[in-house]
């Protein structure tokens, strides 16, 4: 009677050896991390030249897979961020560029590494980067150099690194028009994105938008009221590039338009004045009728019948007691002023 004989895989000598594997298999991992099963080498390049997470490079976790692979999900996003946690802020709060694109949750799609010790993980790729978009500055001026040749990268950012403080717009611009880029620079400084974004936004600028420059401050140059190259931010009320006079100190305030004109300071005369200088319809009052010591205050007590003792009866008597600021209720002096009006303690 023949013995039916168990299949190879199944008997005791294939189960053995099986086992044998497993365990020279779980003894490697233990030993050695995932090295065995590593595609090759991780990148050695140092960037920044700082420790991120206790590391200088990928190189120096590389038996520790876990640093970057979780179990059954690659690599992640969390993992790589408990590194590198400018790029989970930028994530978070939607800014920078990585919280401008777009699947920044799979790190390996952009900075794949396993490609050799001299592998630079940052050299992202660009195909299809949207620079304008992304970076704010449109590449559309800027596909070919002086000479007609194509501009790559490296022509505006230098060191092989894309943060705006590698980026170098003067060396280019300089060698094609030197006289130009020295007086550029002197009067505007290096930043040269404060001012350009590539299409170029400043073409056309129209500073009537933003600030109209009529009478004096047509000739005036740049710098008397950009100072430092600094252009974003500028002050726009008079008291804050021209100092207050001492004969006008302390008496006639800092609503400058009251009386001047971007034509000149002088001659000066009061062109806003809502309450009606003739009050009272016995010609025009003199000024310290009302304004007894400084034209930034006033007073309603200095003529008429007026006391405040009656004053707040009065006003009492129509449930209105907020009345010290007579010009809210009363801005022309006119009785009209205040018809209509729905009068409340507020």
């Amino acid at each position: 009677m023949r013995t039916q004989r168990a299949h190879p895989l199944f008997s005791r000598f294939g189960c053995g050896t099986a086992l044998l594997l497993a365990i020279g298999l779980a003894a490697i991992l233990y030993f050695r991390g995932g090295g065995p099963f590593s595609p090759g080498h991780l990148s050695a390049a140092q960037p920044t030249g700082q420790e991120l997470g206790g590391f200088s490079a990928h190189s120096e976790f590389e038996p520790d897979c876990a640093q970057c692979h979780a179990p059954w999900q690659g690599v992640t996003a969390e993992r790589c961020e408990n590194c590198h946690t400018n790029v989970a802020g930028q994530r978070q709060s939607g800014t920078g560029l990585h919280g401008r694109l777009t699947d920044t949750g799979r790190c390996q799609t952009c900075h794949t590494d396993h490609k050799g010790r001299n592998a630079q993980t940052t050299q992202i790729s660009l195909t299809g980067f949207d620079h304008d978009r992304l970076v704010g500055f449109s590449l559309a001026r800027h596909q070919t150099d002086y000479d007609g040749q194509p501009l790559a990268c490296e022509g505006c950012h230098t060191a092989n690194r894309f943060a705006a403080e590698f980026l170098d717009c003067v060396t280019c611009h300089q060698n094609a028009d030197a006289t130009f880029m020295q007086e550029h620079t002197t009067r505007f400084g290096r930043d040269c994105l404060a001012c350009h974004d590539g299409v170029d936004r400043l073409a056309n600028f129209d500073h009537a938008t933003v600030f109209v420059l009529e009478g004096a401050h047509v000739t005036a140059a740049c710098e008397g009221c950009h100072a430092n190259q600094v252009f974003q931010g500028t002050p726009r009320e008079c008291a804050n590039c021209h100092e207050e006079p001492a004969i006008h100190a302390g008496i006639f305030g800092l609503d400058c338009a009251r009386c001047h004109t971007a034509l000149a300071w002088s001659p000066a005369q009061l062109t806003q004045h809502t309450f009606l200088l003739d009050h009272g319809g016995e010609g025009q009052l003199a000024c310290e009728t009302c304004h007894e010591a400084s034209y930034t205050v006033y007073t309603c007590y200095n003529c008429h019948e007026h006391d405040p003792a009656g004053i707040r009866r009065k006003h009492e008597e129509e449930d209105i007691f907020a009345f010290e600021n007579c010009v809210e209720c009363h801005p022309t002096g006119q009785e009209s002023d205040f018809e209509g009006n729905d009068h409340n303690d507020d």
